[in-house]
């Protein structure tokens, strides 16, 4: 199976902050991914170069950080390409000064689809 784009591109920023002997770790917070030099940090990846970056979304939970703590974000960027991967790094208080734009979608999980899925069809 292959590897996940989020799993791909923090295993490469890690290996990135290794490089650059910065401490990180595994976050003990669901709400981010790792911290980095004794602070938060969420990992956004994105497939694409950064040239073609549509968008950065945060969950309600991490927009609501935003507003109140300081963490770092790192966006990892061309994560399809590994050799020509892109990283930024920017904090969470440079977001604070701007306002997102706001979608919301309407979600159900596998379990209330298990209960009403009938038919499954197979090729």
């Amino acid at each position: 199976m292959a590897e996940s784009i989020e799993l791909l591109g923090i295993r490469t920023l890690k290996e990135v902050l290794a490089k650059q002997g910065r401490r990180f770790e595994n976050s003990d917070n669901k709400t981010f991914d790792l911290i980095v030099d004794g602070k938060y940090a969420e990992v956004k990846n994105k497939k694409k170069p950064y040239s073609q970056l549509d968008f950065l979304s945060f969950t309600d939970k991490q927009y609501d950080k935003i507003l109140k703590e300081e963490f770092l974000i790192f966006l990892v960027c061309n994560v399809e390409n590994p050799e020509r991967i892109e990283i930024y790094e920017f904090n969470s208080n440079e977001l604070r000064e701007k306002t997102p734009k706001k979608y919301t979608s309407h979600e159900f999980n596998k379990s209330v689809i298990d209960k009403i899925s009938k038919t499954k069809y197979q090729q």
